[in-house]
Protein backbone atom coordinates (compact mmCIF):
# COMPACT_ATOMS: atom_id res chain seq x y z
CA UNK A 1 0.00 0.00 0.00
CA UNK A 2 3.02 2.26 0.48
CA UNK A 3 3.67 2.20 -3.28
CA UNK A 4 0.09 3.19 -4.03
CA UNK A 5 0.30 6.14 -1.64
CA UNK A 6 3.35 7.49 -3.44
CA UNK A 7 1.94 6.82 -6.91
CA UNK A 8 -1.31 8.70 -6.37
CA UNK A 9 -1.43 12.48 -6.84
CA UNK A 10 -2.59 14.59 -3.87
CA UNK A 11 -6.35 14.21 -3.40
CA UNK A 12 -6.92 17.97 -3.22
CA UNK A 13 -5.29 18.43 -6.60
CA UNK A 14 -7.55 15.75 -8.13
CA UNK A 15 -10.69 17.42 -6.74
CA UNK A 16 -9.53 20.81 -8.03
CA UNK A 17 -8.70 19.33 -11.44
CA UNK A 18 -12.11 17.63 -11.78
CA UNK A 19 -13.94 20.90 -11.05
CA UNK A 20 -11.68 22.98 -13.33
CA UNK A 21 -11.99 20.47 -16.19
CA UNK A 22 -15.77 20.32 -15.83
CA UNK A 23 -16.16 24.11 -15.85
CA UNK A 24 -13.11 24.84 -18.04
CA UNK A 25 -12.55 27.70 -15.61
CA UNK A 26 -10.31 28.07 -12.55
CA UNK A 27 -12.58 30.86 -11.31
CA UNK A 28 -15.77 28.78 -11.43
CA UNK A 29 -13.97 25.80 -9.93
CA UNK A 30 -12.81 28.01 -7.06
CA UNK A 31 -16.34 29.28 -6.50
CA UNK A 32 -17.65 25.72 -6.34
CA UNK A 33 -14.89 24.58 -3.98
CA UNK A 34 -15.02 27.84 -1.98
CA UNK A 35 -11.37 28.64 -2.53
CA UNK A 36 -9.63 31.31 -4.57
CA UNK A 37 -8.85 31.04 -8.26
CA UNK A 38 -5.16 31.14 -7.35
CA UNK A 39 -5.59 28.18 -4.98
CA UNK A 40 -7.09 26.13 -7.81
CA UNK A 41 -4.29 27.17 -10.14
CA UNK A 42 -1.68 26.09 -7.57
CA UNK A 43 -3.31 22.67 -7.22
CA UNK A 44 -3.33 22.23 -11.00
CA UNK A 45 0.36 23.11 -11.23
CA UNK A 46 1.09 20.66 -8.44
CA UNK A 47 -0.80 17.94 -10.31
CA UNK A 48 0.91 18.72 -13.62
CA UNK A 49 4.30 18.57 -11.90
CA UNK A 50 3.38 15.22 -10.37
CA UNK A 51 2.29 13.81 -13.75
CA UNK A 52 5.00 15.49 -15.80
CA UNK A 53 2.42 16.62 -18.37
CA UNK A 54 0.33 19.68 -19.17
CA UNK A 55 -3.37 19.15 -18.54
CA UNK A 56 -4.67 22.53 -19.70
CA UNK A 57 -3.94 24.96 -22.51
CA UNK A 58 -4.12 28.38 -20.86
CA UNK A 59 -5.51 30.64 -23.55
CA UNK A 60 -6.54 34.29 -23.34
CA UNK A 61 -9.52 34.28 -20.96
CA UNK A 62 -10.15 30.61 -21.71
CA UNK A 63 -9.04 27.11 -20.82
CA UNK A 64 -8.86 24.00 -22.96
CA UNK A 65 -7.96 20.49 -21.94
CA UNK A 66 -4.97 18.95 -23.65
CA UNK A 67 -5.29 15.43 -25.05
CA UNK A 68 -3.72 14.11 -21.86
CA UNK A 69 -6.07 16.30 -19.85
CA UNK A 70 -9.16 14.95 -21.62
CA UNK A 71 -8.12 11.35 -20.96
CA UNK A 72 -7.18 12.07 -17.36
CA UNK A 73 -10.45 13.94 -16.72
CA UNK A 74 -12.57 10.96 -17.74
CA UNK A 75 -10.61 8.68 -15.41
CA UNK A 76 -10.59 11.12 -12.49
CA UNK A 77 -14.27 11.94 -12.82
CA UNK A 78 -15.27 8.27 -12.91
CA UNK A 79 -12.98 7.38 -9.99
CA UNK A 80 -14.00 10.25 -7.71
CA UNK A 81 -17.69 9.66 -8.36
CA UNK A 82 -17.20 5.96 -7.65
CA UNK A 83 -15.63 6.79 -4.28
CA UNK A 84 -18.40 9.31 -3.55
CA UNK A 85 -21.10 6.77 -4.39
CA UNK A 86 -19.47 4.09 -2.27
CA UNK A 87 -19.24 6.48 0.69
CA UNK A 88 -22.83 7.55 0.19
CA UNK A 89 -23.89 3.91 0.03
CA UNK A 90 -22.27 3.22 3.40
CA UNK A 91 -23.74 6.35 4.98
CA UNK A 92 -27.19 5.68 3.62
CA UNK A 93 -27.34 1.90 3.93
CA UNK A 94 -30.32 2.14 6.26
CA UNK A 95 -31.80 5.25 4.70
CA UNK A 96 -34.54 5.55 2.11
CA UNK A 97 -33.52 4.24 -1.31
CA UNK A 98 -33.23 7.25 -3.57
CA UNK A 99 -32.70 7.70 -7.32
CA UNK A 100 -31.52 11.02 -8.72
CA UNK A 101 -32.79 11.46 -12.28
CA UNK A 102 -31.99 14.19 -14.75
CA UNK A 103 -34.14 14.74 -17.85
CA UNK A 104 -34.63 17.52 -20.36
CA UNK A 105 -37.70 19.73 -20.10
CA UNK A 106 -39.49 18.04 -23.00
CA UNK A 107 -38.72 14.48 -21.91
CA UNK A 108 -39.48 15.10 -18.24
CA UNK A 109 -42.71 17.00 -18.85
CA UNK A 110 -44.35 14.90 -21.54
CA UNK A 111 -42.74 11.46 -21.45
CA UNK A 112 -41.33 10.65 -18.01
CA UNK A 113 -43.62 12.39 -15.51
CA UNK A 114 -46.91 10.94 -16.82
CA UNK A 115 -45.40 7.44 -16.53
CA UNK A 116 -43.87 7.75 -13.06
CA UNK A 117 -46.98 6.55 -11.16
CA UNK A 118 -46.50 3.13 -12.76
CA UNK A 119 -42.96 2.84 -11.43
CA UNK A 120 -43.91 4.17 -7.99
CA UNK A 121 -46.81 1.72 -7.68
CA UNK A 122 -44.38 -1.17 -8.08
CA UNK A 123 -41.55 0.41 -6.07
CA UNK A 124 -43.13 2.36 -3.20
CA UNK A 125 -39.92 2.20 -1.14
CA UNK A 126 -37.88 4.14 -3.73
CA UNK A 127 -37.69 7.93 -3.51
CA UNK A 128 -37.33 9.68 -6.86
CA UNK A 129 -35.74 13.10 -7.31
CA UNK A 130 -36.05 14.52 -10.83
CA UNK A 131 -33.83 17.36 -12.00
CA UNK A 132 -35.45 18.99 -15.05
CA UNK A 133 -32.83 20.74 -17.15
CA UNK A 134 -31.57 21.08 -20.72
CA UNK A 135 -28.07 21.59 -19.32
CA UNK A 136 -25.41 19.37 -20.91
CA UNK A 137 -24.51 16.38 -18.75
CA UNK A 138 -20.86 17.37 -18.64
CA UNK A 139 -21.55 20.73 -17.00
CA UNK A 140 -24.02 19.49 -14.39
CA UNK A 141 -22.87 20.33 -10.85
CA UNK A 142 -25.01 17.78 -9.06
CA UNK A 143 -24.50 14.05 -9.39
CA UNK A 144 -27.20 11.85 -10.90
CA UNK A 145 -27.99 8.17 -11.16
CA UNK A 146 -29.97 8.07 -14.42
CA UNK A 147 -30.17 10.60 -17.24
CA UNK A 148 -32.63 11.02 -20.11
CA UNK A 149 -31.27 13.15 -22.91
CA UNK A 150 -31.91 13.86 -26.59
CA UNK A 151 -29.02 13.45 -29.01
CA UNK A 152 -27.85 11.98 -32.30
CA UNK A 153 -25.15 9.58 -31.09
CA UNK A 154 -24.00 8.07 -27.79
CA UNK A 155 -20.44 9.34 -28.34
CA UNK A 156 -21.57 12.88 -27.55
CA UNK A 157 -21.55 11.91 -23.86
CA UNK A 158 -17.94 10.75 -23.20
CA UNK A 159 -17.43 8.66 -20.10
CA UNK A 160 -21.15 7.84 -19.91
CA UNK A 161 -22.97 4.64 -20.85
CA UNK A 162 -25.76 5.60 -23.27
CA UNK A 163 -28.61 3.44 -24.56
CA UNK A 164 -31.02 4.51 -27.32
CA UNK A 165 -34.66 4.33 -26.17
CA UNK A 166 -36.59 5.63 -29.18
CA UNK A 167 -36.07 7.78 -32.26
CA UNK A 168 -37.62 11.23 -32.58
CA UNK A 169 -39.05 13.08 -35.56
CA UNK A 170 -40.51 16.60 -35.69
CA UNK A 171 -43.91 17.75 -36.95
CA UNK A 172 -46.37 20.64 -36.49
CA UNK A 173 -49.20 20.36 -33.97
CA UNK A 174 -51.97 22.59 -32.65
CA UNK A 175 -55.40 22.36 -31.04
CA UNK A 176 -58.51 21.43 -33.05
CA UNK A 177 -60.00 24.80 -31.99
CA UNK A 178 -57.05 26.74 -33.38
CA UNK A 179 -57.23 24.94 -36.72
CA UNK A 180 -61.00 25.34 -37.01
CA UNK A 181 -60.87 29.10 -36.44
CA UNK A 182 -58.09 29.96 -38.89
CA UNK A 183 -56.96 29.55 -42.46
CA UNK A 184 -56.77 25.91 -43.59
CA UNK A 185 -53.41 24.18 -43.91
CA UNK A 186 -52.99 22.00 -46.98
CA UNK A 187 -49.26 22.49 -47.72
CA UNK A 188 -46.15 23.70 -45.89
CA UNK A 189 -46.40 27.21 -47.35
CA UNK A 190 -49.68 27.70 -45.48
CA UNK A 191 -47.76 27.80 -42.16
CA UNK A 192 -46.49 31.24 -43.14
CA UNK A 193 -50.01 32.57 -42.52
CA UNK A 194 -50.06 31.30 -38.92
CA UNK A 195 -48.42 32.08 -35.58
CA UNK A 196 -45.57 29.64 -35.13
CA UNK A 197 -44.59 28.75 -31.57
CA UNK A 198 -40.82 28.42 -31.52
CA UNK A 199 -38.39 26.78 -29.08
CA UNK A 200 -35.67 29.43 -28.87
CA UNK A 201 -32.05 29.19 -27.81
CA UNK A 202 -28.81 27.92 -29.29
CA UNK A 203 -29.26 24.29 -28.10
CA UNK A 204 -32.51 24.06 -30.10
CA UNK A 205 -31.65 26.14 -33.19
CA UNK A 206 -30.93 23.07 -35.28
CA UNK A 207 -34.53 21.83 -35.10
CA UNK A 208 -36.69 24.94 -34.84
CA UNK A 209 -39.30 26.31 -37.24
CA UNK A 210 -36.67 27.73 -39.63
CA UNK A 211 -35.10 24.27 -39.92
CA UNK A 212 -38.46 22.51 -40.31
CA UNK A 213 -39.71 24.83 -43.07
CA UNK A 214 -36.39 24.51 -44.88
CA UNK A 215 -36.79 20.72 -44.79
CA UNK A 216 -40.26 21.21 -46.26
CA UNK A 217 -38.71 23.00 -49.23
CA UNK A 218 -39.46 26.61 -48.29
CA UNK A 219 -36.74 29.27 -48.58
CA UNK A 220 -36.10 31.63 -45.63
CA UNK A 221 -39.01 34.06 -45.40
CA UNK A 222 -39.49 37.42 -43.67
CA UNK A 223 -43.17 36.47 -43.31
CA UNK A 224 -42.55 34.16 -40.35
CA UNK A 225 -44.77 35.09 -37.41
CA UNK A 226 -42.88 33.62 -34.47
CA UNK A 227 -43.76 33.51 -30.79
CA UNK A 228 -40.66 32.18 -29.05
CA UNK A 229 -39.98 30.57 -25.68
CA UNK A 230 -36.78 29.10 -24.25
CA UNK A 231 -38.68 26.31 -22.47
CA UNK A 232 -40.56 23.53 -24.25
CA UNK A 233 -43.28 23.41 -21.59
CA UNK A 234 -44.16 27.01 -22.45
CA UNK A 235 -44.25 26.16 -26.15
CA UNK A 236 -46.69 23.30 -25.58
CA UNK A 237 -48.79 25.30 -23.13
CA UNK A 238 -49.15 28.09 -25.70
CA UNK A 239 -50.22 25.46 -28.25
CA UNK A 240 -52.78 24.04 -25.79
CA UNK A 241 -54.07 27.60 -25.30
CA UNK A 242 -54.61 27.85 -29.09
CA UNK A 243 -52.04 30.61 -29.45
CA UNK A 244 -50.38 29.06 -32.48
CA UNK A 245 -48.72 25.99 -33.99
CA UNK A 246 -45.81 24.25 -32.24
CA UNK A 247 -43.30 21.68 -33.37
CA UNK A 248 -43.99 18.35 -31.71
CA UNK A 249 -41.41 15.69 -31.01
CA UNK A 250 -42.53 12.19 -31.95
CA UNK A 251 -42.57 9.75 -29.07
CA UNK A 252 -42.56 12.59 -26.53
CA UNK A 253 -45.90 14.31 -27.23
CA UNK A 254 -47.78 11.17 -28.31
CA UNK A 255 -50.12 11.22 -25.28
CA UNK A 256 -51.33 14.74 -26.20
CA UNK A 257 -52.17 13.46 -29.68
CA UNK A 258 -53.88 10.30 -28.44
CA UNK A 259 -56.23 12.16 -26.10
CA UNK A 260 -57.10 14.73 -28.79
CA UNK A 261 -55.70 17.74 -26.94
CA UNK A 262 -53.51 18.42 -29.98
CA UNK A 263 -53.51 17.27 -33.58
CA UNK A 264 -51.23 17.35 -36.58
CA UNK A 265 -52.58 19.90 -39.09
CA UNK A 266 -50.39 18.44 -41.83
CA UNK A 267 -49.14 14.85 -41.85
CA UNK A 268 -45.54 15.71 -42.61
CA UNK A 269 -42.53 15.01 -40.38
CA UNK A 270 -38.77 15.37 -40.60
CA UNK A 271 -35.88 14.00 -38.57
CA UNK A 272 -32.21 14.78 -38.04
CA UNK A 273 -31.60 11.26 -36.79
CA UNK A 274 -31.97 12.20 -33.13
CA UNK A 275 -33.24 9.93 -30.39
CA UNK A 276 -33.95 9.84 -26.68
CA UNK A 277 -31.14 8.11 -24.80
CA UNK A 278 -30.89 6.68 -21.33
CA UNK A 279 -27.52 7.65 -19.85
CA UNK A 280 -25.72 6.18 -16.87
CA UNK A 281 -22.53 7.28 -15.13
CA UNK A 282 -20.30 4.23 -15.10
CA UNK A 283 -21.24 1.79 -12.34
CA UNK A 284 -24.63 3.27 -11.44
CA UNK A 285 -26.64 0.23 -12.49
CA UNK A 286 -25.01 -1.83 -9.72
CA UNK A 287 -27.47 -0.40 -7.18
CA UNK A 288 -30.63 -2.55 -7.17
CA UNK A 289 -33.06 0.38 -7.21
CA UNK A 290 -31.22 2.01 -10.13
CA UNK A 291 -31.21 -1.28 -12.03
CA UNK A 292 -34.97 -1.59 -11.42
CA UNK A 293 -35.58 1.94 -12.72
CA UNK A 294 -33.41 1.38 -15.80
CA UNK A 295 -35.27 -1.84 -16.62
CA UNK A 296 -38.61 -0.06 -16.15
CA UNK A 297 -37.67 2.87 -18.40
CA UNK A 298 -36.44 0.45 -21.06
CA UNK A 299 -39.72 -1.50 -20.95
CA UNK A 300 -41.75 1.72 -21.15
CA UNK A 301 -39.86 2.80 -24.25
CA UNK A 302 -40.12 -0.63 -25.85
CA UNK A 303 -43.89 -0.68 -25.24
CA UNK A 304 -44.58 2.62 -26.99
CA UNK A 305 -46.94 2.63 -29.96
CA UNK A 306 -45.73 3.60 -33.40
CA UNK A 307 -45.72 7.19 -34.69
CA UNK A 308 -49.00 9.00 -34.19
CA UNK A 309 -50.96 9.64 -37.35
CA UNK A 310 -53.45 12.42 -37.84
CA UNK A 311 -57.08 11.25 -37.65
CA UNK A 312 -58.48 14.60 -36.51
CA UNK A 313 -58.42 16.85 -39.56
CA UNK A 314 -61.32 15.12 -41.29
CA UNK A 315 -60.46 16.43 -44.78
CA UNK A 316 -58.65 13.39 -46.14
CA UNK A 317 -55.24 15.09 -46.11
Amino acid sequence: MRDLRFQLPPLNSLVAFEAAARHLSFTKAGQELRVSREAVSRQIRLLEDHLGAKLFLRLYRALELTREGEEFYLSVRQSLRGVARAAEGIRGAKATKRIAITATVAIASYWLTPRLPRFRDGNPQVELRVNVSDEPLRSMKQTYDVGLRYGDRPEQWPGVAARKLFEVDSFPLCTPAYLAARAPITCPADFLDHTLLNLDGAPHSGEDWSWWLEQAGLPPSPRLRLLGFDNYSNVIQAALDSQGIAIGFGGIVDALLRDGALLRPLDLAFSKGGAVYLTLPQGERSRPEVAAFVDWVTREAAGMAGPEKNPSRGDGS
